[in-house]
């Protein structure tokens, strides 16, 4: 199983994109939902829990206005990220996608 698979199981897909856009019409991102993610100044984290497992999606407030761009998808596990390198992951994906907006595919809600 990818973990894109483990992260959306097919139960869950219209959770996850309910969730994604409830929190993308929100100014103010706010913990327990989202914040930033401590020691990464441009990562946000985004929290979800089903079915008994801790989703974290990292991401970043952009490359445009009112835009948000997952980066990595992690699990959490006793406080700590798995992958425990997902923070510079995302970190690395961010820089690219900053330079290359063609590396950027848009999400369809449908």
């Amino acid at each position: 199983m990818d973990q894109r698979q483990a992260l959306c199981p097919s139960k869950g897909e219209g959770e996850n994109s309910t969730y994604s856009l409830a929190v993308g019409g929100t100014v103010s991102w706010t913990r327990p939902l989202a914040s930033n993610l401590d020691g990464y100044p441009e990562i946000v984290e985004v929290r979800i829990r089903w079915m008994n497992t801790q989703y974290r999606l990292l991401g970043y407030r952009g490359p445009g206005e009112r835009e948000f761009t997952l980066l990595f998808p992690a699990l959490e596990k006793g406080d700590q990220f798995v992958p425990l390198n997902a923070p510079e992951i995302a970190t690395n994906r961010m820089s690219i996608v900053k330079v290359d907006r063609s590396r950027i595919r848009e999400h369809s809600f449908g």
